[in-house]
């Protein structure tokens, strides 16, 4: 859905920068604690959101976080989102096109609408 959601992004904001915030280890056992301590070091932070969009300065970047259906945002994400929040950025948990075509509306943030294949 992740990929689905970032090549929506792309087309409805086609002057917006859209990014994928690598924030997951795919190590385990003792190779987990040197990549966790490696990305930290470099500047990665618990909870960050999955995408960033960068459109004009004047409208202001926005995240989304995406789960699966069913899927929720854990403490140290919900705590990430709110510190967002509270910066006056816009965030939202997303498991779908329609969920972030949704918050565009409602965040007031215009876009080129993309009709689906016929």
């Amino acid at each position: 859905m992740q990929r689905s959601i970032i090549a929506y992004l792309r087309k409805t904001l086609p002057d917006a920068i859209v990014h994928h915030c690598k924030n997951e280890i795919n190590r385990s056992g003792v190779q987990i604690a040197r990549e966790l301590r490696k990305a930290k070091l470099a500047g990665v932070l618990n909870g960050f959101p999955d995408i960033i969009v960068l459109p004009f300065s004047n409208v202001g970047a926005f995240f989304f976080e995406v789960k699966a259906e069913g899927g929720y945002a854990s403490k140290t994400q919900k705590e990430m989102h709110q510190r967002l929040s509270v910066l006056g950025y816009h965030i939202a948990v997303v498991r779908s096109i329609d969920d972030v075509r949704e918050c565009l509306i409602e965040w007031g943030i215009g876009f080129k609408e993309v009709l689906p294949p016929r």
